[in-house]
């Protein structure tokens, strides 16, 4: 499941000694950032009057003969007409500006980070950097929010939230990651590990996507044949044999039976599975069935395997990439993030984190608690935190990984090919052998029974 989007809220309130006060938070959702205002006005005795999102704001406004239309980022409509006016606008009408983003392709961002990296390796300003990849940008999307980003810069904001304004577009941990570099002292090196990780997550999308497009069109006409020859076909035979037909064979009878039910029931079938279907991918929006999910999906045979080493690759990358001695507890908890495991998630931040904190576990033992990690990682994470060497430790783990999930992908596609062909030829056994039954029904020609008077019935009749 992609990571939600975030955006930036505005809270205002009044402080213990009733002075108001106002601070600036970034959320995915309007319900997370009453939460974390909640949790801020508890731990500072503030009292909270509002949570407001920033959104956009289209806008025409006049000065002489000249006509000028803009968008303008505000929390109201009223703080952009208060701000045109005090410029020495007249304003004309200010409506809700709705900017649909879309993410920019990934391997428009890959492109984007190696390049920023290559040309931060030649000692280019960071700035110039920006408007060297604006300008030779293809993606609409990635285009504007860089310009987005070089305009937020400018203005003084900093370079973590001007990148995760842009989350929708870079995605999430990615957005994190760029920010997060951008104020460290080794870009370079960070930003190429991004790209890695960037690439990485496309990589894997687009081998489960690739691997899971034979199957799904392969059991598509599967069902669509065996459902034409089931409801509508072989009813039609039958029926069209129906008077001469003296007996009908018992897996053809039951074949019918079947067809009929599905047929006396359609509408209340498909709207059934609907229902399911609809309850089942809404109790997956909720946190707590997205977590059951992943904790179960990762004990499916083989399939679970690969993608928790998959959310283990993701966890070790984002670590090496983010690890630093000053802000250790950030990374476990943004590593945990992207690790798109939300069982994992919950373990890191209710377990792992809590106890080193709480405690002063030493990371591998955290580590451990969570029962997720293999053992080969725990004894490795051991090890680096006794050698100082977590980072380098971290990267190694998503090498070996990254490699070893290739591999599993490859032996995936295997297992699935073959699954896919058992299915045809169980399919067409049934299929063969419901035909050839059907070939074996007993026609009985049916005789014409026609009453026949007596010949004395007959002359006694006529007679009269």
């Amino acid at each position: 499941m992609p990571q939600p989007k975030a955006s930036e809220y505005r809270i205002q309130g009044t402080d213990q000694a009733g002075r108001p006060l106002q601070r600036f938070i970034t959320a995915t959702s309007i319900f997370a950032a009453r939460e974390r205002a909640n949790a801020l006005a508890k731990t500072n005795g503030w009292t909270i009057q509002s949570v407001k999102r920033k959104k956009s704001y289209s806008y025409r406004v006049s000065r002489g003969q000249s006509v000028i239309d803009g968008v303008q980022s505000a929390y109201s409509r009223e703080e952009v007409t208060s701000a045109l006016k005090k410029l020495g606008f007249e304003v004309r009408s200010v409506r809700r500006f709705y900017d649909v983003q879309f993410s920019a392709s990934s391997d428009e961002i890959v492109a984007f980070i190696g390049t920023s990296a290559k040309l931060l390796e030649q000692k280019l300003p960071y700035n110039d950097i920006l408007h060297i990849m604006m300008g030779n940008a293809r993606d609409k999307y990635l285009k504007g929010a860089l310009k987005a980003i070089i305009k937020d810069l400018k203005d003084g904001v900093d370079s973590r939230e001007a990148f995760l304004r842009q989350s929708k577009v870079f995605g999430y941990d990615t957005a994190l990651m760029l920010g997060i570099a951008s104020k460290s002292g080794d870009m370079k090196s960070i930003f190429e590990s991004v790209a890695r990780f960037v690439e990485r997550q496309a990589d894997f999308k687009k081998g489960l996507i690739s691997s899971m497009i034979l199957p799904a069109v392969t059991s598509l006409a599967l069902i669509g044949a065996l459902a034409f020859y089931v409801l509508y076909l072989l009813p039609r035979m039958v029926e069209l044999l129906g008077p001469m037909a003296s007996d009908i064979p018992p897996l053809t009878k039951t074949t019918l039976e079947i067809s009929q039910l599905i047929k006396d029931n359609l509408l209340a079938i498909t709207i059934g599975i609907g229902m399911m279907m609809g309850a089942f991918y809404g109790y997956l929006m909720t946190t707590n069935g997205r977590m059951m999910f992943d904790r179960f999906i990762i004990r499916v045979p083989y399939i679970g395997r690969i993608l928790k080493n998959t959310s283990t690759e993701m966890f070790c990358r984002v670590l090496g990439i983010m690890y630093t001695s000053g802000e250790n507890i950030d990374a476990i908890q943004h590593a945990a993030e992207s690790s798109r495991n939300h069982y994992l998630e919950k373990q890191i931040k209710n377990i792992a984190i809590p106890t080193m904190l709480k405690y002063g576990t030493e990371f591998a033992k955290a580590m451990e608690m969570t029962t997720f990690f293999p053992d080969v990682v725990i004894s490795r994470f051991r090890t680096a935190a006794e050698t100082g060497s977590v980072k380098v430790t971290s990267i190694q783990l998503a090498e070996f990984y990254e490699m070893e999930n290739k591999y599993a992908m490859k032996n995936l596609v295997n297992v699935i090919e073959v699954g896919v062909s058992m299915i045809i030829m169980g399919s067409m056994v049934f299929l063969t052998l419901l035909s050839s039954e059907t070939a074996t029904i007993k026609i009985e020609p049916k005789r014409d029974k026609q009453i026949q008077a007596e010949p004395d019935s007959i002359i006694w009749l006529n007679k009269d």
